[in-house]
Order: structure tokens, then C-alpha cells, then sequence
């Protein structure tokens, strides 16, 4: 009877052992596909171009671009000098440009001439009037971007540096004249854009006498600011 139990009981355990178990399921978060994410949210391009910034609304590589400016010239606090002119340049780049500039100056005497002439008898100042400039500048446009326009627009806006060398003209004469400044692009279509830059200018003069001759040297640091439109072709 005993010698029974144990049979049994070595039986049943052999039956248990070649029994095959239920396969263990390991539990496994949701595969998430990257390209799909990348295709979303991430800019439209090879994999070593995408980046965090869509892709421009308004491009201008390889355009040319006709611009007409004006604005005023900080050059002699005796002298109020506006200036009239334009600009012709091409985009090699979205980010690079080269652009021929010229201006004429419109001067007349400033409202600090009128009150020292008011107050001083015979008053006479020693000055030089610009009369025009010309050069050619380098654009690197290092920002863009859109913003909302009192929640009703979307405007999309390029910032650029710039920087070159010109020539000043003046009554006592011509002078090379580098300068660097910043500007602001912003584009109304595809066409056009309003146009904003600073720019700090640098040169020798030759200051004239009011008596006539020359009186003394000096080197002029100029502001300009400039507002005008440009248009893409």
C-alpha cells in the first residue's frame, strides 16, 4: 500500500514536469515611430537639415532687389541733412547679399544754427555740407521669423547685419568711408517689403571757413537711419 502511494505520487510529478507551460508575456511600452514625429513637427529635408524652424514663406535666393530709401543723416549738429536714394542688390543666398547703394543729401541749417544765429551778431559757423554718397554693402541676414500683428496678421520678418565701404562726397571734397550697421526686412508678399536699417559711418573731412578756405581736419562719425520699400524679381 505504502510502496503504491509512492508510485503514485512520482507518476503525477514526472506528468507535471512535461507539461508545457504557458508562454510569459513581458510587457512592452508602444513603439513609437520617429520618422512619423520628424514628418510632423521637424522642417521638411534631408536628415542633416532638419532643424526647429519651418521653412521660409518668402525666399529671396537668387533675386534681385530694387529698393528706394530715405531717412536722415547725423552728421554736423549745425547742419540737418535728409537723404533721398536707392539701392540695387542680389541674394546669393536667403542669408547672403551684395547690394550697390547711393543717396543724395538734402541739407539746410538746423534749428541749433537758427537759435545760436538768433542770439549771436554776425554769426558764422565753420562747416562742410554732404552732398551724396555711393557704395557697395554686404547683407547677412541672421534672424527670421513671423510674428502676430495685433492678433489679426502674420508678418514674417528678416534681421539683418551690414556692413561695407563708400565714398562721401562733400563740398571740400571725396572720402572713403567704411561703415556697419543692422537692419530689419519685412515682407508684405513674395513681391515686396518695408525696409528699416542703422547705419554708423566713418571719415576724414576737410572742415571749410566761413571766410573762406579751409579751416581745420577732422574725422566725422555719421548716423544714418534708413526707412524705404523694396521689391523682388
Amino acid at each position: 500500500m505504502k510502496k503504491t502511494l509512492i508510485l503514485t505520487l512520482l507518476l503525477g510529478l514526472n506528468s507535471y514536469a512535461q507539461t508545457p507551460q504557458a508562454p510569459q508575456h513581458k510587457e512592452t511600452g508602444e513603439e513609437l515611430d520617429v520618422s512619423q514625429v520628424t514628418e510632423k513637427y521637424w522642417a521638411q529635408g534631408k536628415d542633416s537639415e532638419l532643424g526647429v524652424v519651418q521653412n521660409r514663406k518668402y525666399t529671396s535666393e537668387h533675386k534681385l532687389e530694387l529698393s528706394l530709401l530715405t531717412g536722415t543723416v547725423s552728421t554736423d549738429p549745425f547742419l540737418s541733412v535728409t537723404q533721398f536714394g536707392g539701392s540695387l542688390g542680389y541674394y546669393v543666398s536667403p542669408y547672403f547679399s551684395i547690394h550697390a547703394i547711393a543717396w543724395k543729401d538734402s541739407v539746410s541749417d538746423s534749428d541749433a544754427y537758427l537759435s545760436f544765429k538768433a542770439r549771436t551778431t554776425n554769426a558764422a559757423l565753420d562747416r562742410n555740407r554732404p552732398k551724396s554718397f555711393y557704395g557697395l554693402q554686404l547683407n547677412q541676414n541672421f534672424l527670421y521669423g513671423k510674428a502676430s500683428l495685433f492678433g489679426k496678421a502674420i508678418i514674417y520678418v528678416d534681421i539683418f547685419a551690414l556692413g561695407g565701404l563708400g565714398v562721401t562726397n562733400t563740398e571740400s571734397g571725396n572720402s572713403a568711408t567704411p561703415f556697419i550697421g543692422i537692419g530689419q526686412k519685412i515682407h508684405l508678399n513674395q513681391y515686396f517689403s518695408l525696409n528699416l536699417d542703422y547705419r554708423i559711418m566713418r571719415f576724414n573731412e576737410t572742415i571749410l571757413s566761413s571766410t573762406g578756405g579751409k579751416s581745420n581736419e577732422r574725422i566725422n562719425t555719421t548716423d544714418v537711419i534708413s526707412a524705404g520699400i523694396g521689391f523682388l524679381y
